[in-house]
């Protein structure tokens, strides 16, 4: 289950505090909801506050006009009006009172209820002492029964189990333009407080509020405004102002970056400055007898795949599972939640102590991820060798910091350090210049010259792309002339080299160009070539120039595509010393960090950088705003693979290869037909992402057995498991791939709302042309070879698939059978054969079936009716942007 599914699939174990009706109180099972019990069992009247001056009407009036005050923009505002109107936000001479003001569309939203809209809370912050970091510690309480019939304490609001509360007296609107709620438990009696808690006026506090209202657009705004302060003699709240004096360790906004809009609980809770309020290290799942304090329960969930598959863990809070939660980035990449260093509009850090995990180790944080049970790597160090402690439990957080503290040798930011990460800072690919030296005719290649160097761009130095080869004097750059070293092109495979074999440390800079070669397109790319960088001619300083073959019949709009990674010795994450083995003789003795990919565009008509380059699609930088840096390792430990060695880490590079007629040469489709699985770039992105959609596994390696479930069992007997074809791996990416958001925002890849017309002229080829056969030389690995034959597409076929000797004189693409252009992106998710049917009979689509070729697609014989129902637009019966919930 993924984090999102928390909305909906335990909607009755994560419920927040509700002052509506008393009967929830036996449906609120868990999080920061539900009923009574222990605690506060007797309800503080609350009192009609008197409205202020008409000085606050009026400030209060002014603001709501003014659209940064606009409470689903700026949640803070609801507080910070209020106060600049004179009017105090919280006072707390007995039970609480909240006085804020809910702005929406230039006006004040006057019919809020309680229960209904707005639910609250109030904590207070406890400093640290002996090593343990600061913590939140709510007011409020109640107790439920664990697994074994114990009393645990649960802190967060209490419902009044008689419903006394839940009436509007506790929610006033004040006419000055404000409204006043009063807290159903006097925090300064220490008889109404959880055991061990006490009032202190002189900590830092925080009141935050589940928010709920409709805007004059008919939307529903979920927000959670709050508010930091400490309290004077007169019981009045003081603003917070000095950022050390609170606890921010996390904003939302990089939440954000990937869950789209963070929403729990039923998707009231969408700010983790909430979050930690009832998410505090007293609060314990009374199923698992485990702490769901929010840093121990978050880097539980995000490492829950890791977790599983190391130790065999299977963390759930309730009955909800969190092994198959795969983290997008690294997970030793901490700043990528911890982010100090982006700032608001005023400048300051969003979050001012997201630099705790660099200063402040505990093990509530460090044992979340790192295992600490008896025979572990963890527990043979800290309690066996450097007896710390008889147990984890033993040990002191002090302990923790004379090691792993600020400056210390093996403080957090050291230990993880991500050497694939943190090197792309040294190398950048760049393509200075494309000339047109020969162009292509229909029946003649042309040549196309490129001068391009890697250089670091921090210095601007040029980097030897020869450099750590082996000297040679038979290999000769594309000039004819002898380079004196010989590089090996594929080094990042090579980790099994000859003892005495040179690190060839740029091997893998290369070049793919991609040109189209259908006289009906001019954009679209469609044949490849490549060439490699260390074969160009050097100039002396380290900048090359080389040439390029452009296929016959290219024209239009071409992409060249400077690509690569730089095999790095295996440096120690501690001492920064080389560990690695040289030779290599794993991917632990080397580090491969991607280098930027380049792109220019250049168009082969006019002989010049294209000043109209190809529409784009979706960003990297929404790529990458889940994970961090496409090309590096996901898996935290060191020497772990990764999708084509970081060679290529962008969305423009990959589509030039995944493009149209890129089918899975030993794939499969899992749905039980007799099609290759197609690699097309946007049907392939959406068939990884979009498994929660889909019918049937999106798969890699799979050979046609039959149609599968999503969890990789055949549907036909629930026993046999997808299989290879010539021994490939079968990677289930649907079971694998947790999407952190819904799958129908097509905002949070595509950009200029791309989405919404599907310009393609071309369709996703259905079958591979590959040849390929097994390392044994007896089957052909392509399960989708008696297809390609049918299709005629292999021109002068010789041999036979019995005979193993099967051979074609060139490929004919315009025969291939196709899903054409917009049925190849709707069934990329929604993939079902009842939906493959509606796109046929409805849409006209083709899928496999006859017309089927792209040659059919150019002769007009194929006419997808979809934008009849589907298009973006006011009256069609079925919008694409009405149905995925877009605006």
């Amino acid at each position: 289950m993924k984090i999102s599914d928390l909305s909906s699939k335990n909607r009755s174990s994560f419920h927040w505090i509700n002052f509506t009706a008393a009967s929830l109180l036996a449906a609120a099972l868990f999080g920061c909801g539900g009923g009574g019990g222990g605690g506060d069992t007797t309800a503080t009247a609350p009192t009609t506050p008197t409205a202020p001056a008409a000085p606050a009407t009026t400030s209060i009036t002014a603001a709501a006009a003014l659209a940064a005050n606009d409470t689903a923009t700026a949640p803070t505002a609801a507080f910070a009006v209020v106060q600049n109107a004179g009017v105090t936000p919280v006072t707390v001479n007995s039970a609480p009172k909240v006085n804020f003001t809910v702005i929406s569309d230039g006006a004040v939203v006057k019919d809020l209820k309680p229960g209904n809209n707005a639910r609250f809370i109030i904590a207070k912050l406890v400093p640290g002492s002996n090593g343990n970091p600061d913590k939140w510690q709510a007011y409020t309480y109640r107790t439920r029964k664990d697994a074994a019939g114990t009393n645990v304490v649960q802190h967060y609001l209490v419902q009044d189990a008689t419903g006394a509360y839940s009436t509007a007296a506790n929610l006033v609107y004040n006419e000055a333009g404000y409204y006043t709620f009063t807290f159903p438990i006097d925090i300064t009696d220490a008889t109404k407080l959880p055991p061990g808690v006490t009032y202190d006026p002189t900590a830092t506090h925080r009141v935050a509020i589940q928010l709920s209202y409709t805007n004059k657009a008919g939307e529903t705004v979920r927000v959670n405004p709050y508010f930091d302060f400490t309290i004077d003699a007169s019981g009045k709240a003081v603003a917070v102002t000095d950022s050390s004096k609170t606890r921010k360790v996390v904003d939302v906004s990089t939440c954000n970056g990937c869950h789209n809009k963070l929403a729990l609980h039923g998707g009231g809770r969408v700010d983790t400055q909430l979050c930690v309020l009832c998410h505090n290290p007293s609060t314990i799942d009374e199923a698992t007898g485990l702490t769901v304090d929010f840093k121990f329960m978050v880097h539980k969930i995000h490492a829950g795949k890791f977790l599983k598959e190391k130790n065999g863990e299977d963390y759930k809070v309730q009955d909800a599972s969190f092994a198959e939660v795969g983290f997008p980035a690294n997970l030793r990449n901490c700043a990528k939640c911890h982010d100090s260093s982006t700032k608001n509009a005023a400048g300051n850090p969003l979050n001012p102590q997201g630099d705790n995990w660099k200063t402040k180790p505990s093990k509530e944080v460090c044992l979340s991820c790192h295992a600490s049970a008896a025979g572990s790597t963890w527990n043979t160090i800290h309690v066996t060798s450097l007896k710390l402690g008889a147990s984890a439990s033993a040990i002191s957080n002090a302990a923790c910091a004379d090691c792993h503290g600020a400056g210390k040798t093996w403080n957090p930011e050291q230990v993880h350090w991500i050497q694939e990460l943190e090197n792309t800072k040294l190398y950048q690919n760049v393509i200075e210049s494309a000339t047109l030296t020969t162009k292509p005719t229909a029946t003649t290649t042309g040549v196309l010259t490129v001068t391009y160097s890697v250089t670091n761009p921090a210095t601007g130095t040029a980097y030897d792309l020869r450099e750590g080869c082996a000297a040679s004097t038979t290999q000769k750059d594309d000039g004819g002339t002898l380079i004196g070293k010989k590089c090996n092109t594929n080094y990042r495979w090579n980790t099994t080299t000859p003892p005495g074999a040179v690190q060839d440390k740029f091997g893998t800079i290369g070049f793919t160009l991609a040109t189209n070669t259908f006289t009906q397109t001019t954009d679209d790319t469609v044949d490849t070539t490549s060439g490699t960088g260390y074969l160009g001619v050097d100039d002396g300083k380290q900048h090359y120039t080389l040439k390029l073959t452009v296929p016959k019949g290219a024209h239009g709009n071409a992409r060249i595509v400077m690509l690569g990674s730089v095999a790095e010795r295996r440096l120690d994450a501690v001492s920064r010393t080389a560990v690695g083995a040289v030779p290599p003789v794993g991917f632990s003795d080397i580090a491969i960090v991607p280098v930027k990919n380049a792109i220019y565009e250049f168009n082969l008509d006019t002989g010049a950088k294209s000043t109209t380059p190809r529409r784009q699609i979706v960003s990297n930088d929404k790529c990458n705003a889940c994970h961090a840096f496409l090309g590096i390792p996901i898996n935290p430990e060191p020497g772990a693979s990764v999708f084509h060695s970081g060679v290529r880490n962008n969305s423009e590079n990959c589509e030039v290869c995944h493009n149209s007629f890129q089918a899975g040469s030993y794939t499969g489709m899992a749905d039980g037909s007799s099609f290759n699985e197609s690699w097309n770039a946007k049907r392939m992105i959406h068939g990884i992402h979009g498994g929660v959609k889909r019918t049937y596994p999106y798969t890699h390696g799979n050979n046609y057995v039959g149609a599968f479930g999503k969890d990789g069992l055949l549907l036909a007997d629930g026993v046999t498991k997808l299989q290879a074809s010539g021994g490939a791996e079968v990677v289930n990416f649907t079971a694998e791939v947790a999407y952190p958001q819904s799958p129908s925002n097509c905002n949070a890849c595509h950009v200029n709302d791309s989405w919404k017309q599907n310009k393609a002229v071309l369709g996703s080829a259905l079958f591979s042309s590959s040849l390929s056969m097994n390392t044994a030389k007896t089957l052909y690995t392509n399960p989708g070879i008696d297809g390609f034959l049918a299709s005629g597409a292999c021109v002068g076929q010789t041999g036979t698939k019995a005979g193993l000797d099967l051979k074609c004189a060139s490929v004919d693409k315009s025969k291939i059978p196709m899903i054409s252009p917009k049925a190849a992106v709707c069934t990329s998710c929604h993939d079902s054969l009842g939906r493959q049917t509606h796109v046929i009979n409805m849409g006209g689509a083709t899928f496999g079936t006859p017309p089927m070729s792209q040659g059919d697609l150019f002769a007009g014989k194929v006419f997808e009716a979809c934008d009849g129902c589907h298009e973006a637009r006011v009256g069609a019966l079925k919008p694409v942007d009405a149905a995925h919930g877009l605006k």
